[in-house]
């Protein structure tokens, strides 16, 4: 049972915790720096490597509201996008949630900047 919930933003999340590479998929999306991309699909090997890691240090990419995605510790199947692992561990008993806004334009609509 979760017992504190945490908001983050994404600078926030950057400074605490450190993304694994994607070491299957060399053209893996979410890049770092220059060591490639970070994000684990949702089936497959990658996908069967996220459920065989420590769940604790497993972050879920979302698909939210009015196009804006979120991370949410933890394995979820819900509107998930993909997955990412961090060397950190989120704290037992512990939700962290970090928004990431979408760029939209006046009519609230994806655009592309």
């Amino acid at each position: 049972m979760t017992e504190s919930y945490l908001e983050m933003t994404e600078d926030e999340f950057d400074k605490k915790f450190q993304l694994m590479t994607n070491h299957i998929n060399p053209w893996a999306g979410w890049a770092v720096d220059d060591r490639g991309g970070c994000l684990f699909e949702t089936y497959g090997p990658e996908f069967d490597f996220v459920r065989r890691s420590d769940l604790s240090r497993v972050w879920t990419l979302i698909d939210g509201e009015h196009g804006d995605m979120y991370l949410a510790s933890g394995l979820h199947y819900v509107n998930r996008v993909g997955y990412l692992i961090t060397a950190e561990s989120v704290p037992p008993s512990t939700f962290i949630q970090v928004h990431l806004p979408m760029n939209h334009d006046e009519t609230g609509l994806d655009c592309d900047e």
